[in-house]
């Protein structure tokens, strides 16, 4: 297993935030299943979750979305075959052989990560119409995500300005201000600490997130849960922009609730934590693949994806 955490790290690093840390360790779980000489399904689920394992321990600052899209994965494709079971299916499972039942997982893994690949898209087309002429808009760090939605409201001939947090320790926000400029979207760079100065003028929040957890609070960069106190303060909108593979079986109440392998590079409390928890009584929507959610529905949906 060694050999797919390595690639897993190395495709990381080329990857430069293009593609989600959690897509890439799902592709490489399904590159698993190809390869696999595992003769049982069981066999094969435990060493999945082996896997899983060993991938979230090198994510980095995105272990939360490893582990939730890891275990949404190996949950689709093995209990999916409960809902679906035809008569095809019904020979698949009775087969002596387990190279039909690896061509059934591939093929629902195949399914799952296509979903996935356009989760972006449908929260785009959700989320821009919030976006109207003439707002600020204040986001933190890099997003992906809100980039997306920001892309599609400036290609509706929609007018607005960014303002970007500089997302200290790593400078996130730079990168996030150039790509916002160099898809001609008006944005400025500010400090994190002058967000109470420029809160007066924003209309609304729009973040992205590392996790969204079971009563729909938010575990994102380090940094956003201040925003979301200032907004609220301050009565601005704080929205979220999360795709469904990020929901996180977890239910933190405060910040020291937060596993310390999803807060800090290592396991031991010591150093800058990665991200925070924003409390749900600061969010007021979010944008997710499965449509727009309050804070309180988020439970429901967890439930869904996981029966």
């Amino acid at each position: 297993m060694e050999e797919f955490v390595k690639e897993f790290e190395q495709e990381v690093q080329r990857n430069d935030h293009e593609t989600p840390e959690a897509i890439i360790a799902i592709q490489s779980l399904i590159k698993y299943i190809e390869q696999s000489n595992v003769g049982t399904l069981q066999q094969l689920i435990e060493e999945l979750q082996e896997l899983s394992s060993l991938l979230k321990s090198a994510a980095g600052t995105s272990t939360t979305s490893v582990v939730s899209g890891c275990d949404l994965f190996v949950r689709f494709i093995t209990l999916m075959r409960n809902r679906h079971m035809g008569p095809v299916d019904s020979d698949i499972w009775e087969s002596k052989s387990f190279d039909p039942v690896r061509c059934f997982l591939l093929d629902r893994g195949n399914q799952f990560m296509k979903r996935l690949m356009m989760s972006r898209k449908k929260i785009a087309q959700l989320a821009y119409p919030f976006i109207t002429d003439e707002v600020t808009v204040l986001t933190v760090n890099l997003s992906r995500v809100v980039l997306e939605i920001l892309s599609k409201a400036h290609d509706k001939m929609k007018k607005f300005h960014v303002l970007v947090t500089v997302s200290e320790p790593d400078k996130e926000g730079a990168m996030m201000v150039k790509a916002l400029r160099d898809k001609g979207i008006q944005a400025t760079q500010i400090l994190d600490c002058s967000i109470g100065f420029v809160m007066e003028r924003v209309d609304f929040i729009l973040v992205g997130a590392v996790g969204v957890v079971e009563n729909g609070g938010l575990i994102n960069k380090i940094g956003t849960y201040p925003v979301a106190v200032m907004a609220k303060s301050l009565n601005k909108p704080f929205y979220v922009a999360v795709e469904s593979f990020k929901f996180y079986r977890n239910y933190p109440l405060c910040q020291l609730d937060l596993p310390n392998d999803s807060k800090y590079l290592t396991n031991e409390e010591k150093g800058h934590p990665t991200v925070d928890f924003t409390p749900p009584n600061l969010i007021n929507k979010l944008f997710t693949d499965l449509g727009v959610l309050t804070p309180s529905a988020v439970s429901d949906e967890l439930i869904k994806l996981y029966i």
